[in-house]
């Protein structure tokens, strides 16, 4: 039905180092365009051309009516007793609707083209959860976690999913926006033009942290690309990795320095004996709703990154934790180094 809008893609015009991500256009209304959709500009600048049109027009009709028939004494009659104006009536109703159906005819074709890839397109899957995003690459079974990378002059088509509630991929440099929906499979896709690293937000409310909702997206060359940067974990130095698996995907609901968010704090899960050794500390928790006193290990700890309901902590019990079952080994081995590296005397 929509095999028309199915074409191959624009080549890249500008394939340079790009402005920073805050750049914005000359008239400082939308940051840089990095994609192929060009015409998400065109129709916002013909909306904020209308409003500005209609904008001037009105209020310098209601301007000149009050000077010029403003009433100058008390007893002065009306200037006129007509109620209304039929063809005048008619003009008004019959050219912002013309305008109207315009806009939605552009914006209608215009979200068809966002969801109907170009033959070809490489496909990735973005997984939205409160409050982080998953990605996965073509035919590779590593993940990334908050960061994408993506090969300029590539189009990519995302399959998008929502394991809780309503998201959305919002990318504003790529002029993409879609609702991820739970319970229903998505589709957006756009073609990078231009290296440099660009913003992915969660564009519909979800909850505390949705405004921590972020992913860093990098757009890079193809030698780059295929060196598989989304998968540098750096197994001489875990806690590395640990710390930005916890940036990505814990930090909005755990803190490491004790203060109160929506799951317990990290502080205090190890700390240092006597002797400097790192060992468990101590943690009430809930099990089949019986208040238990736990010294923290690792099974405990890798029981609560793919499991969370199992054990949960006394004064969170009612809150409920995204789960990870799906997170490789040794990254949940990295997350638990790096709390070992929190450790206070």
């Amino acid at each position: 039905m929509f095999a028309h809008l199915i074409q191959d893609p624009k080549p890249p015009q500008h394939i340079t180092n790009p402005a920073p991500p805050e750049a914005v256009d000359a008239y400082g209304q939308l940051t840089k365009l990095a994609s192929t959709f060009h015409d998400v500009d065109g129709l916002f600048y013909f909306t904020y051309g209308v409003c500005i049109f209609f904008f001037v027009l009105i209020t310098g009709v209601l301007a000149y009516s009050v000077v010029v028939y403003r009433r100058k004494t008390p007893d002065q009659p009306a200037a006129s007793n007509v109620t209304h104006n039929t063809p005048l009536e008619v003009v008004w109703t019959v050219i912002p609707l013309i305008i109207v159906m315009v806009m939605f005819a552009w914006g209608f074709k215009g979200a068809l083209d966002m969801t109907n890839a170009p033959h070809g397109a490489r496909q990735y899957k973005a997984v939205a959860k409160q409050w982080n995003w998953t990605f996965s690459y073509p035919n590779d079974p590593v993940q990334s976690y908050g960061e994408l990378w993506l090969e300029v002059g590539k189009p990519a088509v995302f399959m998008l999913e929502s394991t809780d509630v309503l998201h959305a991929f919002y990318m504003p440099s790529m002029r993409v926006k879609r609702d991820v929906i739970p319970g229903r499979n998505q589709r957006v896709w756009f073609q990078p033009t231009e290296i440099g690293q660009y913003h992915l937000f969660c564009a519909e409310y979800c909850g505390d942290d949705h405004s921590k909702m972020y992913a860093k997206v990098h757009v890079v060359s193809a030698e780059d690309y295929a060196k598989r940067p989304w998968d540098q974990w750096d197994d001489a130095n875990p806690a590395k990795g640990g710390e930005a698996r916890y940036k990505a995907l814990c930090s909005s609901c755990h803190s490491t320095n004790g203060s109160p968010m929506t799951g317990p704090s990290w502080k205090g899960l190890f700390v240092k004996d006597g002797s400097g050794a790192i060992v468990g500390g101590q943690r009430e928790v809930f099990v089949g709703g019986q208040k238990q006193t736990i010294t923290v290990d690792e099974a405990y700890l890798i029981e609560s990154i793919k499991n969370p309901e199992a054990k949960k902590s006394a004064g969170f019990e009612k809150n409920a934790m995204t789960a990870f079952p799906d997170l490789p080994d040794r990254e949940v081995k990295g997350i638990i180094e790096y709390m070992k590296k929190l450790a206070e005397n």
